[in-house]
């Protein structure tokens, strides 16, 4: 009598030969992936495995509570729906990462000294992270190549720590605190149309809601 044969094995062995096929064709695609797309993947990958071992998203309390407010709640996280959201997430955050400049190349779009921007990413003026090559600061708080007026208020209203993607949804999503003839602005329209800084930076720390 063959494995196939032996009773309840019926249902077992499509699915097996489900996973085989499905395994092949992960492998072929693995395969054709190149430069940082290799380092993405590997974080996906990863995440994926750690989540099936788990049984969790292994968020941070700041993650966590980012979520919250967005309103996706605990019984959310916990739902095996959850984890193609939260790949697509970290893949989301490493493409924010991507579009980042050096502090070289924001010392030439601002017009001053490397040494100032560093000042400056210390400071909190400038939204920066500090990576092994050094500090590197999303490009989007550069909006046309430049730097908006009254942004480094804004910028220090930023918790540090704060997820790239949802900084930027903030900075580029309209604020009811923010409003002109009847319309509300997103921070940076607001700052590019003159507006107080200290008022955006009220409206980004109303939505932020002071993170921990």
């Amino acid at each position: 009598m063959s494995i196939a044969q032996l009773p309840g094995s019926g249902a077992a062995a499509p699915r097996v030969a489900r996973d085989r096929v499905a395994r092949d064709r992960l492998l072929a695609l693995v395969t054709q992936i190149e430069g940082d797309g290799l380092d993405v993947a590997e974080e996906m990958l990863a995440g994926i495995v750690a989540h099936q071992h788990a049984g969790t998203r292994g968020l941070t309390s700041t993650e966590v509570s980012v979520l919250d407010r967005l309103g996706v709640g605990e019984a959310a996280l916990q739902a095996p729906t959850a984890l193609p959201a939260t790949t697509r997430g970290r893949l989301w955050e490493r493409q924010a990462e991507q579009q980042s400049c050096t502090v070289s190349e924001a010392a030439d779009m601002l017009g001053v000294t490397a040494a100032r921007v560093r000042q400056r990413c210390t400071a909190g003026t400038l939204l920066a992270q500090r990576r092994s090559e050094g500090w590197r600061l999303p490009r989007f708080q550069f909006p046309d190549g430049r730097e908006p007026r009254g942004w480094s208020a804004v910028a220090q209203a930023i918790p540090p720590g704060t997820p790239l993607l949802l900084t930027e949804r903030v900075l580029t999503s309209p604020a009811p605190r923010l409003r002109v003839d009847g319309e509300s602005l997103a921070p940076l329209e607001w700052l590019a149309q003159g507006g107080d800084p200290a008022t955006a930076a009220a409206a980004v720390d109303d939505a932020l809601n002071r993170l921990p």
